[in-house]
């Protein structure tokens, strides 16, 4: 399904027009037509709009993401096969602090 698909289909899932979702955006009904039409692509200030709009991620309205879900996945830290790399502002989780952390959320101060 390509970018203009998807655009008509979650406008219609929120049974608005083409006229409605232009209002919305303050674009003309005409350019959400050639969206849809595939004769023009939404600009990234749009695709964000429309991505805020419908709760879906940008990469789902480019075809790029099957899903329309943008929500992360749950991630079990507590498990020590979970190899998932934690961040905070960007940067890796050292493990020690990772351990700190779980220890927190157990309730727990000190491992003694």
């Amino acid at each position: 399904m390509n970018t203009g698909q998807r655009i008509s289909l979650l406008r219609e899932k929120n049974n608005q027009s083409q006229a409605e979702l232009a209002k919305t955006l303050g674009i003309a009904a005409s350019t959400v037509g050639m969206w849809e039409t595939n004769k023009r692509k939404p600009s990234s200030k749009m695709l964000k709009k429309l991505s805020m709009l419908y709760d879906v991620s940008i990469d789902y309205l480019l075809g790029n993401d099957p899903t329309t879900d943008k929500s992360p996945s749950e991630v079990d830290i507590a498990d020590p096969k979970n190899d998932t790399i934690m961040t905070f502002e960007g940067r890796p989780i050292p493990p020690e602090d990772l351990e700190i952390i779980k220890r927190l959320l157990r309730g727990g101060k000190h491992d003694d």
